[in-house]
C-alpha cells in the first residue's frame, strides 16, 4: 500500500463542516421530527423502561440506550443525541479506515462530505449511521489483519443495527475473499455468533423458528412493481455527488494498480447498489433501495474518488472545494427530500401495538394489524 503524508489537517477541516450541517439539520427544526420508523422505535423505548426486555433483533442497542437515558433527556432530545453519534461514529469509522488501509487523506475526506450522509441527521432515527461506523472499522481492522478486533466488533454490530451488521459480513467478507485471508474469513464466522443470543431470546419467548430469524418485516427480498427505483434517480444523483462519482470512475484504474483488493470490494458494492434496477425485470423489490443503499454507496465513490484526487496535487483544493460546496447546497437542499419527515407527538406512542415475532407495528397512525402469522 501507498503512504503519503497525512497531516490531518484537509480531514479535520472537512469533518468540522460536516459537523456543521449535522448541527443545523438536528437543532433548526422545532420539536421533535423523524421518519415512519421513529414512532416504532420511541415505543420500544419506553416498553424497555416499563418492563426490560428485548422485543426487536433490530437496533436493541438504541433501545436500552433510550431506556437509560430517556428518563434523564426525555424522549424529545436523546434521538437528536444519538444522531450526534451516529454522525461522530460515521466520522471516525472513515478516518480508521483511511488510514488502516493507507488511503489518500481525500478519501476520509470525501466520504464524511458524501451528501447522503446528513440524512443521518435529518431523516431520524437512522440508527444505521453507528453501524456504518462499525463496518469501517471492521473494514480497517481486517486490513491491518486484527482477527479479534474484526469478530467482536462484527458481534457488537449486530447489536446496534441488523442490517448494517449484513453489510459489514458482505463488505469484509468479499475484501477477505479478495486477499485470500482465510483467518479473516474464520473471524467473520466466530463474529456471527453474536446475533445467535438475539433470535435465542425470540425463540424463548415464544417465537416459531422462521419468525425468531427474520431481521425485517418484509424480508430484504420481497415482490413488488419493477423498475421503482427509477423515479429516485434525479434525487439519488444529487445525493450521489455527481463530482465525486466522475472522480472515482478516474480513479479507479489507480485503484486497481494500488490495491486489488480493496478495489474488489468497491467494484462488488458498485454492482450490489444496482440490484433494484436488475431485480425490477423480475417483479422484485429489495428493501435497500437506491436512494437508502446510498450510504453503502459512498463508501467505493470515497475511496476512489480519493485516489483520483491524491493524483492531481495541483486541482486537489479546487476538487475538495467543489465537492463541499456540493455536499452543503444538497444538505440543505436535496436531503430533506429524501425521506418523509413528520413532527412527532409523544402521545402517539402510546397508541401503537407491537407484536415482536411478526415483526409489526400498528395503530390509529399505523393502520389496523396485520393478519396473525400462523408460527
Amino acid at each position: 500500500m501507498h503512504s503519503e503524508a497525512r497531516d490531518g489537517r484537509l480531514f479535520w477541516t472537512c469533518a468540522g463542516g460536516a459537523a456543521l450541517l449535522h448541527a443545523i439539520l438536528l437543532l433548526v427544526p422545532p420539536g421533535l421530527r423523524g421518519g415512519a420508523d421513529l414512532v416504532p422505535h420511541l415505543r420500544l423505548i419506553q416498553l424497555m423502561g416499563e418492563e426490560p426486555a428485548i422485543r426487536s433483533v433490530y437496533s436493541p442497542t438504541y433501545h436500552v440506550l433510550g431506556a437509560l437515558l430517556a428518563p434523564l433527556l426525555g424522549l424529545t432530545l436523546y434521538p437528536k443525541l444519538f444522531a450526534v453519534l451516529g454522525a461522530a461514529a460515521w466520522m471516525g469509522g472513515a478516518r480508521f479506515l483511511q488510514r488502516a488501509m493507507g488511503l489518500p487523506e481525500a478519501s476520509a475526506a470525501l466520504l464524511v462530505l458524501s451528501p447522503y450522509s446528513f440524512a443521518f441527521s435529518w431523516c431520524l432515527p437512522k440508527v444505521e449511521a453507528v453501524g456504518y461506523g462499525l463496518v469501517f472499522v471492521g473494514l480497517g481492522l481486517l486490513a491491518q489483519r486484527r482477527y479479534v478486533g474484526v469478530a467482536l466488533t462484527l458481534a457488537v454490530t449486530f447489536w446496534v443495527h441488523t442490517a448494517s451488521a449484513l453489510f459489514f459480513g458482505i463488505a469484509t467478507g468479499v475484501f477477505a475473499l479478495a486477499r485470500l485471508d482465510v483467518r479473516g474469513l474464520l473471524a467473520l464466522a466466530v463474529g456471527t455468533l453474536g446475533a445467535a443470543p438475539l433470535h435465542a431470546i425470540h425463540l424463548a419467548d415464544g417465537c416459531a423458528l422462521f419468525q425468531a430469524l427474520r431481521m425485517t418485516g418484509y424480508d430484504y427480498l420481497r415482490p413488488g412493481a419493477g423498475g421503482g427505483g427509477l423515479a429516485v434517480w434525479p434525487l439519488a444523483g444529487v445525493l450521489a455527488s455527481p463530482l465525486a462519482v466522475v472522480l472515482a470512475a478516474l480513479g479507479a484504474r489507480p485503484l486497481w494498480r494500488r490495491d486489488r483488493a480493496l478495489a474488489v470490494l468497491c467494484a462488488v458494492l458498485v454492482i450490489l447498489y444496482l440490484n433494484e434496477l436488475w431485480l425490477g425485470a423480475f417483479g422484485m423489490r429489495i428493501s435497500l433501495t437506491l436512494m437508502r443503499a446510498l450510504s453503502m454507496l459512498a463508501l467505493p465513490v470515497a475511496v476512489a474518488a480519493g485516489v483520483a484526487v491524491a493524483a492531481r496535487p495541483r486541482l486537489a483544493p479546487w476538487l475538495m472545494g467543489a465537492c463541499a460546496l456540493w455536499s452543503a447546497g444538497a444538505a440543505l437542499v436535496a436531503v430533506p427530500r429524501s425521506c418523509h419527515v413528520r413532527e412527532i407527538r409523544l402521545a402517539e406512542l402510546r397508541e401503537l401495538q407491537v407484536d415482536r415475532c411478526n415483526f409489526r407495528w400498528w395503530g390509529p397512525a399505523f393502520g389496523p394489524a396485520p393478519p396473525r402469522v400462523a408460527p
